[in-house]
This record gives C-alpha cells, sequence and structure tokens, in this order.
C-alpha cells in the first residue's frame, strides 16, 4: 500500500474515533478530552500499530493558533477586561512562581542545570483551556468562572512559552544563573509588541471582512488571520501566542458589529467543526504518544526515580494552585470595598452634575484664563476623583481647585456665552466621562452580583488540567540536554494525569458544592429592558430616516415587531419588483436604519457593562437572524 494511501486511511481512521469518542463520551457525562486522551493510551498500547512522530514546532505553529483563536473569537471582552486581575495573577504570577519552584525542586532532586529545570517548570505550569472550559460548560459553572478560566488558558501560554524559550536560550549559551531583568524585559517586549500586533492585524481583519462580499473570500481569510498573527509575534521576537489571543478577542467583538451576520454565520459553524477535530485529536495524539516516552525512559532504568518526581510535581502544582485561593479571593474582596467606597464619593460628587452644568463650568474656566485646556483640565479633574491619577493629573487637580474656588468667590456676573463647536466638544467630553462613569458603577455592580466564594475558589483550585502546551512545549529541550527522555515523561505524566484524575473529580465537586449563578434570576428582566432601549433608539431613526417618499405601510410594518415575517409577505405579494423603489426595497432600506441604531444601542450597552454577556448574545443573535433575513430577501430581488 502505498504512503498515501496510508496516511489517508490514518486520517480517516482517526476523524471516525474522534467522533465516535466525542458521541459516547457525551452520553456516559465524561468530557471528550478525557475520554479521547484514555483511548489515545489504549491505542497506543496495542504493538501492532506504528508510532510517529510530530514535530514540535507543528504543534505550537499549525495546531495552537487556531485553537486559541477560536476560543478567543468566544470570550466577552467586557467580562475578560473586568476579571483582567485575575487572570493575570493565574496566568502569569502563578505560572511563573509554579514554575520557579518546580524547577528548584527538579534542580535539587536530579542535579540538572536550574534554567533547565525551570524550562521543565514552565512546561508544566499552564493548565490547559481547552480541557477546563470544555468541562465547565458542560457541568454549567457559572459565567464568571468560565470566563476567568478561558482568560488564564489564553494567556498562560504565553507566559509559559516566553519563559521556556529564555531558559532555553540561558541553557544553550552555558549560562547558569538567570538574570531577572533579562527575564522581565523579554517578556514585557513579548506582551506589549504581541498586544500592539494583535491589535493592528485584528482591526485590519475586521475592516477588511467589513468591506467583503464575497462569503467565500470573507471565510479565507478568518482563516488565515491566527496565523498571520502567530508568524508575525515570531518575526517580531515577541509572543505569537498573545498576538493571537489580542486578534481573536478584537475580531469577535468588534467584528460582532461590523461583518456581516451571515458571515459571522458561516464562519462560526468552520470554527466549530476545525476546533473539534483539531483539538480532540490533540488529545488523542497526546495519549497515543506516552508509551514510546516510557519506552525510552525504561530503557535507561530510570522508569521508577522518573515517576515519582513526577508524582511529586503534580503534588507541588496542585497545592500551590489550592494554596494561592484563600489571597486571591482576600484581595478581590479588599479591592471591591475600595472601589465601591470610592464609587460613593464620586456618585456623591458628580451624579447632579448636568451636562449644562458642565458646559457652563468649562466656559467659566476658559474666562478665567487657566493655561491649559478647560476641557482637559475638568477632564482629568473627573479622572483624578475616579482614582486615576498620574502626576500631571494631580498637578491639574490642584490648579482646578484654586480656580473653583476662586470662581465660587468671585462668580461671573453673566454665564460665558459658548459657540457650536465648543458646546459639541464639551458634550463629547462629558458622555465620555458619563460613560466611564457607567463602566464603574456596573462593574462595582457585577462584581457584587457574581462575588466569588470558597466554593468557586474550589472549583478554580481543581481547574488546572494541563494539556496540549505540555506535551508539545517540552519536546523542545534539544535533544543533548542531561536527562531530556525523563524530563519529556514527566511533562507527559503531569498533562495525562491531572488531565484524567482531575478531569473526572471536577464533576462530582462542582455537583457536590452547587456554586450560585452569577445573576440571581434577573436575566429575562435584563432582556426586557434591553429590548425596550433598542426599539426606543430603532423607532427613533426611522422616524428620522422617513420622508414623504416612504409609505406609511412600508413605516408601519417596519414598527410592528410582533408580526414582521407576515407583514413582509403582504408587502412583498403585492409589490411591483420591476420599480427599483418599490415597497419592499424601501422596507430593506428603512429596517436596515433601525437595525443599524438598534446595533449601536446594544454595542453601547456591552461597553458600558450595564447587562450580561449572556443577555448580549440572546439579542445580538436575534439581530444577526433579522438581518440575514433581510440579505435572503435582496438576494431574491436581484435575482
Amino acid at each position: 500500500m502505498q504512503t498515501t494511501e496510508l496516511v489517508t486511511l490514518a486520517v480517516v481512521g482517526v476523524v471516525l474515533v474522534i467522533g465516535v469518542v466525542s458521541f459516547f463520551s457525551s452520553r456516559i457525562g465524561v468530557a471528550a478530552p478525557l475520554a479521547l486522551t484514555v483511548v489515545g493510551v489504549g491505542v497506543g498500547a496495542i504493538p501492532a500499530i506504528p508510532h510517529f512522530e510530530v514535530a514540535p514546532s507543528l504543534v505550537l505553529t499549525v495546531i495552537l493558533p487556531p485553537l486559541l483563536y477560536a476560543a478567543a473569537r468566544q470570550v466577552p471582552f467586557v467580562d475578560f477586561r473586568r476579571n483582567l486581575r485575575v487572570i493575570g495573577f493565574l496566568a502569569i504570577v502563578l505560572v511563573v512562581v509554579s514554575a520557579v519552584l518546580v524547577g528548584v525542586f527538579v534542580s535539587l532532586v536530579w542535579a540538572v542545570p536550574l534554567a533547565l529545570a525551570i524550562a521543565l517548570g514552565a512546561v508544566v505550569a499552564p493548565p490547559d483551556a481547552v480541557a477546563a472550559t470544555s468541562l465547565g460548560k458542560r457541568l454549567g459553572l457559572p459565567p464568571r468562572i468560565v470566563t476567568i478560566l478561558e482568560g488564564e488558558g489564553l494567556v498562560n501560554d504565553a507566559t509559559a512559552l516566553v519563559l521556556l524559550s529564555t531558559m532555553l536560550a540561558i541553557v544553550s549559551t552555558s549560562v547558569q544563573s538567570p538574570s531577572g531583568w533579562m527575564i522581565a524585559l523579554t517578556f514585557l517586549w513579548a506582551v506589549v509588541g504581541a498586544v500592539l500586533i494583535g491589535i493592528i492585524l485584528g482591526a485590519v481583519s475586521v475592516a477588511l471582512r467589513r468591506r467583503i462580499h464575497d462569503p467565500v473570500l470573507d471565510a479565507a481569510l478568518s482563516m488565515v488571520v491566527p496565523f498571520v498573527a502567530y508568524l508575525a509575534g515570531e518575526f517580531a521576537h515577541s509572543s505569537g501566542v498573545v498576538a493571537v489571543v489580542v486578534a481573536g478577542i478584537l475580531v469577535g467583538n468588534q467584528g460582532a458589529y461590523r461583518i456581516r451576520a451571515s458571515f459571522r454565520l458561516a464562519e462560526s459553524g468552520t470554527w466549530r467543526i476545525v476546533t473539534l477535530l483539531v483539538e480532540n485529536g490533540v488529545f488523542l495524539f497526546m495519549g497515543f504518544q506516552l508509551w514510546p516516552v516510557i519506552g525510552a525512559v525504561a530503557g535507561s532504568g530510570d522508569l521508577p526515580g522518573t515517576l515519582g518526581v513526577a508524582g511529586i510535581v503534580i503534588v507541588l502544582l496542585v497545592g500551590i494552585r489550592f494554596a494561592s485561593m484563600p489571597p486571591l479571593l482576600w484581595t478581590i474582596r479588599h479591592r471591591y470595598r475600595r472601589r465601591a467606597e470610592q464609587a460613593d464619593k464620586t456618585a456623591a460628587r458628580f451624579d447632579k452634575v448636568t451636562e449644562e452644568d458642565f458646559q457652563q463650568r468649562a466656559a467659566n474656566f476658559r474666562q478665567l484664563g487657566i493655561t491649559s485646556s478647560p476641557l482637559k483640565t475638568f477632564t482629568r479633574t473627573m479622572r483624578a476623583r475616579l482614582g486615576i491619577v498620574t502626576s500631571k493629573d494631580k498637578a491639574a487637580r490642584d490648579e482646578m481647585q484654586a480656580r473653583m474656588t476662586e470662581l465660587a468667590a468671585n462668580p461671573p456676573a453673566e454665564p460665558v456665552e459658548i459657540d457650536d463647536t465648543q458646546r459639541a466638544r464639551f458634550s463629547r467630553t462629558f458622555q465620555n466621562f458619563r460613560k466611564r462613569l457607567d463602566q464603574q458603577n456596573n462593574d462595582l455592580t457585577a462584581e457584587r452580583d457574581q462575588a466569588l466564594g470558597w466554593r468557586d475558589g474550589v472549583i478554580l483550585g481543581l481547574s488546572g488540567m494541563r494539556g496540549v502546551v505540555t506535551v508539545a512545549a517540552v519536546q523542545t529541550i534539544p535533544a543533548g540536554a542531561p536527562m531530556r527522555e525523563s524530563l519529556v515523561l514527566v511533562a507527559f505524566a503531569v498533562a495525562i494525569i491531572t488531565l484524567v484524575v482531575q478531569g473526572l473529580l471536577l464533576p462530582p465537586v462542582v455537583r457536590r458544592l452547587r456554586p450560585a449563578d452569577d445573576v440571581p434570576g434577573d436575566e429575562r428582566t435584563q432582556l426586557l429592558e434591553l429590548r425596550k432601549r433598542m426599539k426606543a433608539a430603532g423607532d427613533t431613526a426611522v422616524a428620522a430616516a422617513s420622508g414623504n417618499s416612504i409609505k406609511p405601510n412600508v413605516v408601519d410594518e417596519v414598527n410592528a415587531q410582533t408580526e414582521s415575517w407576515l407583514g413582509r409577505l403582504e408587502i412583498w405579494a403585492v409589490a411591483d419588483l420591476s420599480d427599483p423603489d418599490n415597497e419592499v426595497a424601501q422596507y430593506q432600506r428603512l429596517r436596515r436604519v433601525q437595525l443599524a441604531a438598534e446595533r449601536d444601542v446594544l454595542r453601547d450597552a456591552l461597553e458600558r457593562g450595564a447587562f450580561s454577556s449572556e443577555s448580549i448574545d440572546v439579542m445580538r443573535t436575534a439581530l444577526d437572524s433579522e438581518e440575514i433575513s433581510l440579505d435572503a430577501v435582496d438576494g431574491r430581488m436581484g435575482s
């Protein structure tokens, strides 16, 4: 049989195994990654099946970027921002601490260079995003826990890979003592450079796809973005992983309001198929590769000692993660109390300030001859009251306080005149400031409603399962490194044991603890209020866009939300489609104006954070369905 035919049979067999195991694992209540890992271990034990190796660079360059991009597309930016401190602690601080402690232990036990031991620690430190979030969503964990696990899994890979590459560079140059400044600067550029690259590529991708009308071209562009982002990040000597994550979050959140709904629907289906096959295929391969690694270590007679070290490393990693939960939860509660007190002070000072008051005060300050722009000075003062203080802001605030005292002592005899340009500038600044206040208040409300308790801490501690990155990254250790086979086996053992054991323990623990939902049952109320706001904005836009050329029955039909399909078909049945300005075309035009206004309100509500991401998704899906139906009617009219 030809090599090509063997490869084809292998691919077909893998796809069938993935499909069958995924189907039955859902029936028996076991997450697909766990079941596929066990199946891979069983298949790898069959002597008749030949073993093969996959280059680690292939996993890190070809497999990892689309997985991270697909996951990042689904992360709500508002939820990610609200939990950024928690995610940063788990994905950066905890990964570094775990890597160093594991490295020190391995270096003492096996007398390997400290840098090489820390490289192993960097490999086994990051939990896997796919395994934890797939379990979390299937178990019905609160959305905040799922967001934290997703964010941690997306960011911690970058921390681990940067630390790994730095340690391997030290090993290759025979430097035994890592430089803290070198590591810090390398990591800083890896993050900053990658964030810039991700933002640029994400923005370019959204801008291009917004103007594309061919669904095939749109799908092709969507598929190449993660690879371009990863390669660009690596070329700039920053983190390709971070670049992919940033691009994915930006495209997923900004594209929801700028890319055609039909294209996004097709894109979601494509990425679901890709992630299903690639994710599950990687877990199957991870279990399959265990036996050759065990055989390499057993041949040197170090198998019992290596497995013992692997067991201690697992206990160390789990212990570090659980030990970090109490101080993390205490810090979250302490910060919430401090921010709530500051918010109360801010509300007492600024809640009664109207836009007219702001405009008049800004004009009065200009008349007093303040050296800096009164607009900027007043804005900095309000920002300072929110706790966003720099040295420049503090100086501006002090100056403002002095001017305010002077103004109070000598008020102007008459209100200062404001021209239209100044009024528009003042209005934009005031609205942006009120939006910032709304964001702060809504963030505090969400923090209160989604407060993390000890049950959540236990679940977060038990969700530290390792996986794909651990197995792929450890194989980048140079072939001539001391005890390389044993280091590789430790990483494989940590990944497989934590994945299987913790993955099997997590469901009964979650059922036993029964963590509370994020929001105490007010989602239906949120949906009602959100729909009212969207309808009000849509009706206003329709009223503004309705001129004498728009027939009254078209306006009534656009506003009749509950009978939109029936009314549309009635208009379509009697319309003269040969007339380019017929009733259907008018309806389409007017309804798109209404949808655009409703989508703007939905986007503003998301940015302000007043509603849960789940409520936003429900409304966005409804708008997408309506937009797709309009596209279908346009297609029929054009045919």
